[in-house]
């Protein structure tokens, strides 16, 4: 079988869980079939090759700007973007010919904003099973912040209920819509997406202990909070810091891993008891968790099913997460974890009080976070994956 996997993002051009989740897949199916990944690229060239025993097309969108530009644009500007990113017929002919020529036989999509959410239309017009995955809200909420705080409520609301409207109708229907986590299907299907989709809830795909570096934990009497993530006002991680400084036990110390925006601001917030390391390569993530006892994910953005806990997990952590979105569905309360009321100072720290006196169990819990994540290993995923492929085909 060949597989055609679509994304806007793609190593080297990463941003968060979704590219690694697209890279596994790849892995995957390079042992089950051929396979084409068409995603991005910044340059003004197109760029047709052979990587690492699979085909990959990476192509310049040719919008007013790249996905992964963060300079101001205003409004205006993010409004132009968009209305480019929904019909893009550049990009549409160029994969619409690509598909053609390559004669694959089942088509994967997962972010696709960036690249054009128009581009379901030309696998429908080719006739191919199309399977597609909600990483994100990106058919829910544009990109990046369109209006500044304290502008017009209503004229936003009218923006995002446009927006909406839009997505629905280019995106329509692929065969097969799938989701990490009940939460974010429920979203989409109250808005009124996939009225003629099969949809079902599948849980990322997890690489197995094998394929990585896990190092013993490394003992110490105090208990050892890590966040690890992008450093965005959505994801609470100064919002964590904050309230975490208030709290006055030298038993307890905070380890904030990753970069965004508020890394500068955070940084400030760092001493005896907040260690602010900015990026942490993938190379030295064994050796991190391997210093810490427990995951802290404090998102208030409604998180869809963040990888970081399936890595906590494989990696012997337990976790404590914000009840925002579906990341509470991956945590079984008192046993992988626990989770609180998401930007609720009270019930975090009454919870890191709890992880603190259960400090003993902490270990046993991680174990059991470990046992807990094999369900979703990669190969486990796949072949639920390629069934529905071969469904689709029949």
């Amino acid at each position: 079988m060949k597989f055609c996997l679509i994304t806007n993002l793609y190593p080297p051009y990463v941003r968060g869980g979704a590219e690694r989740v697209v890279e596994l897949l790849v892995q995957g199916l390079r042992a089950r079939g051929e396979v084409l990944l068409i995603t991005t690229q910044p340059d003004d060239i197109l760029d047709d090759a052979t990587e690492e025993g699979f085909e990959i097309y990476r192509i310049n969108p040719l919008n007013s700007y790249y996905l992964l530009d963060e300079q101001p644009r205003s409004v205006w500007d993010k409004i132009k973007w968009h209305w480019s990113d929904f019909f893009n017929p550049w990009v549409q002919k160029e994969i619409y010919h690509l598909l053609k020529k390559r004669r694959v036989d089942v088509v994967l999509t997962h972010n696709l904003k960036g690249l054009s959410l128009g581009l379901p239309k030309v696998i429908r017009k080719l006739g191919l099973p199309h399977i597609h995955t909600l990483h994100d809200y990106q058919l829910l909420e544009p990109h990046g912040s369109m209006f500044r705080s304290g502008q017009n409520v209503d004229l936003k609301g009218m923006a995002y209920v446009l927006y909406r409207w839009l997505s629905r109708y280019f995106f329509k229907n692929p065969g097969v819509v799938i989701s990490p986590s009940r939460f974010a299907l429920d979203l989409h299907l109250k808005y009124g997406f996939f009225k003629k989709s099969k949809t079902m809830v599948l849980p990322n795909p997890a690489a197995g202990h094998d394929q990585l570096k896990i190092k013993p934990r490394l003992t110490s009497d105090k208990l050892r909070l890590l966040y690890l993530g992008q450093l965005e006002p959505a994801k609470g991680v100064l919002w964590l810091a904050e309230n975490f400084s208030q709290w006055d036990d030298a038993r307890v110390e905070l380890t904030i891993a990753g970069e965004g925006s508020q890394l500068a601001e955070i940084k400030k917030m760092a001493g005896p008891r907040i260690k602010v390391l900015g990026k942490v390569t993938r190379e030295n993530l064994a050796e991190l968790f391997a210093r810490c006892d427990l995951l802290v994910l404090p998102s208030i953005w409604q998180e869809n099913s963040p990888l970081v806990i399936y890595e906590a997990y494989q990696h012997g952590l337990p976790v404590l997460v914000a009840d925002a979105g579906g990341a509470k569905e991956l945590v079984k309360e008192g046993e992988t974890g626990w989770v609180f009321k998401a930007n609720n100072q009270a019930d975090l720290l009454a919870k890191l009080k709890l992880a603190l006196a259960k400090k003993d169990s902490l270990s046993a819990m991680g174990q059991a976070g470990r046992a807990y994540v094999q369900q979703f290993f990669l190969n486990n995923y796949l072949t639920k994956l390629i069934a529905l492929c071969e469904n689709l085909k029949k």
